[in-house]
């Protein structure tokens, strides 16, 4: 009786990834908040249980082309996005903007691509020289969708014959969207950034500048005469350092904290910032730094141990913060560690 509970577990588990990831996105969508920053920037926020799996999106709408800035790992919500954007915005959608190449940033453009063909990818000039890694970061993608669909099959029988209808019903539709995404491609970008850039949507301005700080292939956006900062995961509250460069990141944070005409800060994930609440991010990053470079001959599960309990304090105030910060913490400190 144990076996057999255990094995319907286990099945309806693998039914759940494949029907959260393809079918039900369009209720988690539903809860993605827009935000008006000013008449021309929307901030479009995940739901905070998901701030560290998706990201978040920026619009941008001047009075001849709109900007969008990411796009979220669900494509399923990104299509809805995509239907939305028709019906919200009164200019074409010019140009898809990413701020760097994780999967919860970049993989979405394919779908957006397919809605907006004439809209134009901009990427930082690394990401564009590893865009074929990310266009089969794509298909790798869906061939995991595609397993976790066929197992579900598989395992159908084990699930509750009250259940199955419904479940087959959710695996139908989970694998007719499939067949659509891998119809799509992620296309190569048309606008490379190796230098500060100045795009007029008619009327309104965005600077976008080249960085290294969260990745070696990082972009900002600011508007509003550097009043308004997108500064994608480069500014997230708990940032991700696994792949940063942390000394240009510091620097480039410490830039932002003196900026006199920086009033609002839109991160990747979570909600927006003030200047002041940036000093949390440095004081992480900083933090691991210091703590390898002084304490050389530590293991990483030592570090771990022995790192200063004030900075990562701050993100104890909550289960998913203790979570994420822990793990955050551990590739920071093997980030710096390796680099040595």
């Amino acid at each position: 009786m144990k076996l057999k509970l255990s094995n319907i577990t286990s099945s309806c588990k693998h039914l759940l990834l494949a029907c959260t990831l393809l079918s039900i996105a369009p209720s988690t969508y539903a809860a993605v908040t827009w935000n008006t920053i000013n008449p021309h920037v929307q901030f479009l926020k995940q739901q905070d249980k998901l701030r560290f799996y998706d990201s978040n999106q920026v619009l941008i709408e001047g009075e001849k082309c709109a900007l969008l800035v990411d796009t979220s790992a669900n494509f399923a919500a990104v299509e809805q996005l995509a239907e939305d954007l028709k019906k919200r915005l009164k200019t074409p959608l010019c140009y898809l903007v990413a701020t760097h190449y994780h999967d919860d940033h970049l993989l979405g453009m394919a779908v957006m691509q397919n809605f907006y063909p004439d809209a134009k990818l901009v990427v930082h000039q690394q990401v564009n020289k590893n865009f074929s890694l990310y266009q089969t970061a794509y298909t790798d993608k869906l061939d995991t969708y595609e397993k976790s669909i066929e197992l579900s099959y598989q395992r159908l029988a084990n699930v509750p014959k009250e259940e199955q209808a419904k479940w087959r019903d959710k695996l139908k539709l989970a694998k007719k969207r499939l067949f659509r995404w891998q119809e799509y491609q992620l296309s190569k970008p048309e606008i490379v950034i190796n230098s500060r850039k100045i795009i007029d949507l008619g009327g309104f301005e965005v600077t976008l500048e080249p960085q290294q700080a969260h990745t070696n292939g990082d972009l900002t956006i600011t508007t509003n005469n550097g009043s308004v900062l997108i500064g994608g995961d480069i500014v997230d509250w708990l940032p991700y350092p696994g792949h940063g460069e942390l000394n240009s990141w510091q620097t480039l944070l410490k830039r932002y904290i003196n900026d006199e005409k920086l009033a609002t800060i839109i991160p990747g994930h979570g909600g927006t910032l003030t200047k002041e609440q940036l000093k949390q991010p440095l004081s992480f990053l900083t933090a691991i730094t210091e703590h390898v470079k002084n304490n050389k001959d530590q293991s990483i599960e030592q570090l771990m141990l022995s790192f200063p309990e004030s900075v990562i304090e701050p993100y104890k105030q909550e289960a998913l913060n203790i979570k994420s910060s822990n793990f955050f913490l551990q590739a920071g400190l093997n980030r710096v560690k390796s680099a040595e």
